[in-house]
């Protein structure tokens, strides 16, 4: 999104280059200058470090007098767009993984994450092979009944970042307080 100045009722935004000036009416407009004199009459501004003349209709410095500029409406700013993060959730219901991985059961009972999608998990809970393969632990390999083979895929752990002692968000994950005061999880590390 190109940036742009919030104007103080933390409502209404100015292009980067301008300055919010409030209006006659009590809404912001903008002034098409960087760090502008709004003038008193709410309807003009000045360039930076001028002063308004509003009977001469001028911007008054010590270089010389230069015409007033006229404000324009501001608008509403444009709240941040929301991720939509999707995750595969684990049937323990509180492991997940990130979208077009499988959750596979470890040895441990807890959850890891085969990074292929709708995986086979290996029956030693530390291997899984690509859909419509078979596992064939005695070689490690993955086999298809083409005759193909390839190597088992080692399982990571679901790890989980703890937002609170109720709350986690999948690995790689920042815990990010929604706008109802839930935790939420943004799909960036930090």
């Amino acid at each position: 999104a190109p940036s742009a100045v919030p104007c103080p009722d933390g409502q209404s935004e100015c292009p980067d280059d301008a300055t919010c000036c409030l209006t006659a009416s009590g809404t912001w407009g903008c002034c098409p200058m960087p760090q502008a004199s709004c003038c008193a009459d709410k309807v003009h501004c000045c360039p930076h470090a001028t002063v308004c003349d509003l009977a001469r209709g001028r911007c008054l410095s010590s270089a010389g007098d230069v015409p007033m500029g006229t404000a324009f409406p501001a608008w509403k700013r444009q709240p941040p767009v929301p991720v939509a993060l999707r995750q595969v959730l684990c049937p323990d219901g509180r492991s997940a993984c990130p979208d077009g991985a499988t959750c596979c059961q470890l040895p441990s009972a807890q959850y890891g994450c085969c990074p292929l999608q709708n995986a086979v998990c290996c029956s030693d809970g530390q291997h899984c092979c690509p859909q419509g393969t078979a596992c064939d632990l005695e070689r490690s390999t993955c086999t298809s009944s083409g005759g193909w083979a390839r190597p088992l895929a080692p399982l990571p752990k679901a790890r989980d970042v703890k937002c609170d002692d109720e709350t986690s968000c999948p690995d790689g994950n920042t815990c990010c307080r929604l706008s109802s005061g839930a935790w939420g999880c943004c799909p960036l590390e930090e």
